[in-house]
């Protein structure tokens, strides 16, 4: 006699909780189950342990999460970056204009970046500099502003300071000796560049 796939089914769904007999009813077909009735001879089954097998996963399906890169070049970000001197609105006597100026960045300047000092709108070292200081040259009387900004190599922007302004304070050239009145020189920086001054034709 055939087997049905449902009887298969409940066989081995029977052969995992209780035992498994079968017999014959009345109309004389086979019968299974784990509760033969009394009247009838019944014959208990030996079935064999269930194998369970852990399904299958397939490892081209699975997703996987993509770091994002590292941008190598800007590195750790900067949390600050001040104007550690002068002070603003500091006002300093120098009688020949020369000032140095330091600056307090952090986390430390990365060795790929370069700081940018600017001094009354003007680039001071066009190449830029790794060092945190710096010093001005012959700075007229009067008042003066500065900032700097740290750039990748890029050139990208990747923090700006304060801007500060100071006062610079020198000897007038009327008090001074009537022989050099007539030999005085505009301020002078080294290699300093308006910003986004066009080139020249």
């Amino acid at each position: 006699m055939r087997i049905t796939l449902f009887t298969l089914t409940l066989l081995f769904s029977l052969a995992a909780t209780a035992e498994i007999y079968s017999w014959k009813d009345a109309n004389g077909n086979m019968v299974f189950g784990d509760t033969p009735p009394e009247a009838k001879r019944a014959k208990k089954i030996e079935t064999q342990p269930l194998t369970v097998i852990p399904s299958f996963k397939d490892p081209s399906l699975e997703k996987t999460e993509e770091k994002p890169k590292e941008d190598k070049d800007k590195g750790e970000a900067y949390e600050s970056f001040e104007v550690a001197y002068p002070s603003d609105d500091a006002t300093i006597r120098s009688n020949d204009g020369n000032l140095s100026i330091s600056l307090d960045l952090s986390p430390s300047l990365q060795s790929s970046h370069l700081v940018f000092i600017y001094v009354d709108g003007k680039k001071v070292i066009e190449e830029g500099s790794t060092s945190l200081s710096a010093s001005l040259n012959n700075l007229d009387r009067g008042t003066h502003s500065l900032f700097a900004v740290v750039r990748s190599e890029d050139g990208d922007v990747l923090i700006n300071s304060n801007t500060v302004k100071f006062h610079i304070q020198r000897n007038s050239m009327i008090n001074s000796n009537s022989t050099n009145a007539g030999n005085t020189e505009p301020t002078q920086y080294n290699n300093l560049q308006l910003i986004n001054q066009p080139p020249p034709n």
